[in-house]
């Protein structure tokens, strides 16, 4: 770049979110669908915050000042954002309000980024609830092995089998677990990072 030239804009967003969907007194999501790989993510998440803030749950909390956005909506939105990698409760919070349909259901009533902060310190174990059910739900998509057409089965090890390995299930668990953990933990970093 020459001294004359304009610095270059970063960019153009290109994560699209729908928060929209998330704002207060939607119609219930209706339970899954049979295959619910054609559920969109909105859906899935509105549903899944809802099954995880059901009594007999973790128990969700929103914090009051300045949000008419009830718990259970907020925990959706902020799954959601986090499943997106969006972990920035600023960025967030700037999300919220650049989303025209969200804003006007809560009256302009937006969560600021500390609200937003404070209710994943208080919720982490409902917003973890939450990303896990998305986590399984990708796990079950997708085939664990792929064959090519017309291809040969592979010939069997002349090695004696090694030590036993964690059935399928086990595995799927610990991904869930950990993905859904580390999604959390970038967001409280990246939270730090700009308190400081």
């Amino acid at each position: 770049m020459s001294a004359n030239e304009p610095p270059k804009k970063p960019p153009e967003e290109t994560k699209v979110l729908n928060l929209g969907k998330f704002a207060p007194n939607q119609p219930e999501p209706p339970s899954p669908p049979p295959d619910p790989s054609g559920e969109s993510q909105t859906l899935f998440f509105r549903r899944a915050a809802s099954e995880t803030a059901d009594p007999g749950g973790p128990g969700v909390v929103a914090p009051k000042a300045g949000n008419a956005i009830p718990a259970k909506e907020l925990l959706g939105a902020v799954a959601y954002c986090y499943a997106k990698g969006v972990y920035s409760s600023s960025e967030i919070e700037d999300r919220m309000l650049r989303d025209p349909k969200l804003r006007a259901a809560t009256h302009d009533e937006i969560p600021n980024a500390q609200a937003i902060r404070r209710f994943r310190r208080l919720n982490r174990e409902a917003i973890q609830q939450t990303l896990e059910k998305w986590y399984r739900r990708l796990r079950k998509s997708k085939p664990t092995t792929a064959v090519m057409p017309g291809a040969r089965p592979p010939e069997p090890s002349p090695l004696p089998p090694g030590p036993a390995t964690a059935p399928a299930s086990e595995n799927t668990a610990m991904f869930v677990k950990r993905e859904a953990s580390e999604r959390l933990d970038k967001a409280a970093f990246i939270d730090n990072m700009e308190a400081d």
